[in-house]
């Protein structure tokens, strides 16, 4: 089993690439920490985290929150005593911000407050999570962060403002922790899932129910490179941004058809 004996922790585990990658480092032999601010879907990812024989443990959190933060850290300690592999996986997209009806929001119609909540979560979250988990990674010995990153942080894009800001940083932040950490033979690295939109939520499900020739993937996609990438430590990959769908093409996995969403 690729990740035997692992700890394991994904932010935003309730749903979606989340959740996907958690149920699938379980496979690979990881024990799990699930966060997210809703407990009602941790505690559901948990359930089949140890029904698949994995020790799992959901906490609920805010990882823009530093106290919220911290305690996660000092739960993962209590239970595990270290932490080989971090997921920054939570990030708010643009239909969560205040038109909840649409990915796009022009400038003008962008509040601030959606702007420093989107940069609070998506860049500010994932610096929150390296510095207040570097310890326990350090006491893995080797470990491996994994940030999730997205096609916005290659390029702007019209009505995107803070989502594409965010992961841009995101990326910066990447580059720039993987050539600090990697003395400390801690890998870091980003996984986007290459020029194609995950199912996550409602919203596209609408939309593939709307135009059922629209492609959408599924989570599960993300899994193989992001098991990849969480076996890496700072000898290893590190610094590096990995796109999904052409990382699986390159490794035999598939193609677009073998991952594609359905309803």
């Amino acid at each position: 089993m690729q990740l035997a004996g692992k700890v394991a922790l994904i932010t935003g585990a309730g749903r979606g690439i989340g959740r996907a990658l958690a149920l699938a480092f379980a496979r690979a032999g990881a024990d799990i920490v699930a966060a997210s601010r809703t407990k009602e879907e941790i505690d559901a990812t948990a359930r089949e985290v140890e029904a698949l024989g994995r020790a799992a443990l959901a906490i609920p959190a805010d990882v823009s929150r530093e106290q919220d933060v911290a305690a996660l850290a000092a739960a993962v300690e209590k239970r595990f005593g270290r932490l080989d592999v971090l997921v920054n996986n939570a990030a708010l997209r643009m239909n969560h911000l205040g038109r909840r009806d649409s990915y796009l929001i022009p400038l003008e119609d962008l509040s601030i407050e959606d702007w420093d909540r989107t940069i609070a979560v998506n860049l500010r979250g994932p610096f929150i999570c390296v510095k207040l988990f570097l310890p326990l990674l350090k006491k893995a010995g080797a470990a491996s962060i994994v940030n999730i990153s997205a096609g916005g942080g290659k390029r702007g894009m019209p009505g995107r403002l803070p989502y594409c800001a965010s992961k841009f940083g995101l990326e910066g932040l990447t580059q720039s922790l993987a050539a600090e950490l990697k003395a400390d033979n801690i890998a870091v690295n980003s996984l986007s899932p290459g020029a194609i939109s995950i199912l996550t939520d409602r919203e596209k499900i609408e939309a593939l129910k709307k135009n059922p020739a629209q492609l959408f993937m599924r989570p599960e996609m993300m899994a193989p490179p992001a098991i990849f990438l969480a076996q890496q430590d700072g000898g290893g990959v590190t610094g590096t941004h990995v796109e999904a769908l052409e990382w699986i093409r390159a490794n035999g996995l598939g193609d677009i058809e073998d991952w594609k969403a359905t309803i």
